[in-house]
């Protein structure tokens, strides 16, 4: 199962559920609503994966395009369903992530299905008696690599919870870093953070300018090493659960995963309490009476100034994640991508990174930092 190397300037928040239990026990359930809810973030062992090929999803590359990134697969569905293989989308896919290869094509759409099964099991349990006013299965099979470090921005924060499950899809693990919890980080960084943040603004902006003065933007993901972080490794078929506006996270590595997102409104569903906005506003009230000098949060505190403009990542995704097999040393920096001139320089293989040893536990594993692990987060901060 899981991997986590904590760091111990950050609470473990980390909870773990046994899914045969949450499925036959309302109080299994509910703990795991009160932990998305209180911020944690939720592992799930023993969900009946059956009927998933990771040895066929594992090798699947769509193009990395924002579209492909973020893949809603249930339009596809829809369309097989009328016209087979022979809708626009089925073909744009077939020849972009299948070479034309149609037994390929139908056995993806065959997991697709299955995917869609797995998930209406999970959410429909998890969900069981809320108000949900949207539901989106998302697959993805291009690569993230090192994001920045952040909370997620959704519009209307103030009047809904936002419910996301992950399943790693891939042969390979998938690298996290998460770092403060949204009241920690705003309750700590104190006036420094908000000194100029009214309650009247909608949630969403008060975490956006919270965020980017903590982190920076997404070219600051080049140098940005100020924030602790616990580093989680999640193994295939892992399940983890989230309220990405309630904690910081950055995927570092990651190629094929499921995501599972559920709009739940306030309106309709009162017993989620406490809601993102209120645990925001009431952090936002704590944080005014931290004067300047006093703050704790071990961030950047990035002005304006310092903050550079990322583009729109939606339109250029391609351009700025780049190809990555150049066969060249490729540097970023805050500007973004540097353009290298060393093309006749000969490619150096890549250094194999350090690894948790394989376990057959089915558990998430707490590794406390030993001296080498202390050193390397060090190092770190100090880059």
């Amino acid at each position: 199962m899981a991997d986590l190397f904590k760091d111990p300037r950050l609470p473990d928040y980390y909870s773990e559920h046994d899914w045969r239990s949450v499925q036959s026990d309302d109080d299994a359930r509910d703990r795991v609503i009160n932990g998305f809810l209180n911020e944690e973030l939720c592992v799930v062992h023993g969900l009946d994966l059956n009927g998933l090929d990771f040895d066929f999803l594992g090798h699947i590359d769509m193009p990395q395009t924002w579209e492909m990134k973020k893949f809603t697969f249930q339009p596809l569905l829809d369309e097989v369903d009328r016209r087979g293989l022979n809708g626009s989308l089925g073909e744009s896919i077939l020849r972009g992530s299948f070479a034309g290869d149609r037994k390929r094509m139908k056995h993806f759409v065959e997991q697709l299905r299955v995917m869609k099964r797995i998930a209406d099991t999970v959410s429909g349990r998890l969900l069981q008696g809320f108000n949900v006013e949207h539901t989106a299965y998302i697959s993805r099979f291009s690569e993230t690599r090192m994001e920045n470090l952040h909370f997620d921005l959704d519009a209307s924060s103030d009047d809904h919870e936002a419910f996301r499950l992950y399943i790693n899809l891939d042969k390979a693990t998938r690298f996290w870093a998460t770092s403060y919890q949204c009241t920690q980080l705003v309750e700590t960084g104190g006036q420094r953070l908000v000194h100029d943040l009214d309650d009247g603004l909608p949630a969403e902006t008060i975490l956006k300018r919270v965020t980017t003065r903590a982190f920076g933007g997404w070219n600051q993901r080049a140098t940005e090493r100020a924030a602790p972080r616990h580093l989680a490794f999640f193994d295939p078929g892992d399940v983890w659960m989230i309220d990405g506006r309630s904690i910081s996270h950055q995927v570092l590595t990651g190629h094929r995963v499921l995501t599972i997102y559920a709009r739940l409104p306030h309106k309709t569903n009162p017993r989620l309490q406490p809601t993102f906005a209120s645990k925001l506003r009431s952090s936002l009230q704590k944080a005014r009476q931290v004067p300047l000098g006093a703050e704790t949060a071990q961030v950047s505190y990035y002005t304006p100034d310092q903050i550079t403009a990322d583009g729109n990542l939606k339109a250029d995704w391609a351009k700025v994640f780049g190809d990555t097999k150049t066969g060249r040393i490729r540097r970023f920096e805050d500007s973004g991508l540097i353009a290298e001139s060393n093309a006749g320089s000969t490619a150096v293989p890549p250094v194999p990174a350090l690894a948790p040893a394989p376990s057959s536990s089915r558990r998430t594993t707490r590794l406390r930092p030993r001296a080498w692990v202390r050193a390397a987060l060090n190092a770190m901060q100090r880059e």
